[in-house]
């Protein structure tokens, strides 16, 4: 069952990943608007065309998501007015993350497609797809997870997603595994 089936309000953040990360407004899920195939991870996260969406933006690219978003089918859609503070989400770079693993209990969530990770992997990292856990599958609540994707968009994702829904204490992989952690 879709992660977002019972929902019926929701807010997308279409901000930057770094925007995100480091100004998080509780209660909202990520969708960059650039970089990322903003247009595919929506209609995968909301796929109720009539769900109460409000949408945060920023001043530049405001007219244009809320076109996409319109041009889409969501009905409800709205832009959201906030200011810039919030919550600073943990997250962490390639070489902070090399070191961590030497000294921390940290478990490592991989959130690519299982083809993906079988072209190469952080060892012992735990696999979960993005799609499956927008199916419901969601990690251990008792661990701390350094989530990571390709290249850190999908992990933005699916960290805004298990922040949500209250699950795991969670640490985002700048750059995900193209950021060299595959030349180890």
């Amino acid at each position: 069952m879709h992660i977002f089936t019972d929902r019926k309000h929701i807010i997308i953040d279409t901000r930057s990943s770094d925007e995100f990360l480091d100004h998080h407004i509780e209660g909202s899920v990520f969708v960059g608007f650039s970089g990322g195939n903003f247009k595919h991870w929506l209609e995968l996260l909301l796929p109720d065309k009539h769900a109460d969406i409000e949408v945060i933006a920023t001043v530049i690219d405001a007219d244009k998501v809320m076109m996409v978003v319109n041009e889409l089918g969501y009905t409800k859609a709205k832009l959201m007015e906030f200011d810039s503070t919030g919550e600073v989400l943990n997250h962490i770079s390639a070489n902070e993350f090399k070191k961590m693993q030497q000294t921390s209990d940290s478990a490592v969530l991989d959130v690519r497609e299982v083809d993906e990770y079988q072209q190469g992997s952080i060892a012992h990292a735990e696999k979960l797809p993005l799609s499956d856990l927008l199916q419901g599958q969601l990690p251990n609540e008792d661990k701390e997870y350094i989530v990571h994707c390709g290249s850190g968009y999908r992990s933005v994702i699916a960290l805004s997603l298990l922040k949500l829904l209250g699950r795991c204490k969670l640490i985002n992989l700048d750059g995900g595994y193209q950021q060299g952690l595959d030349k180890k």
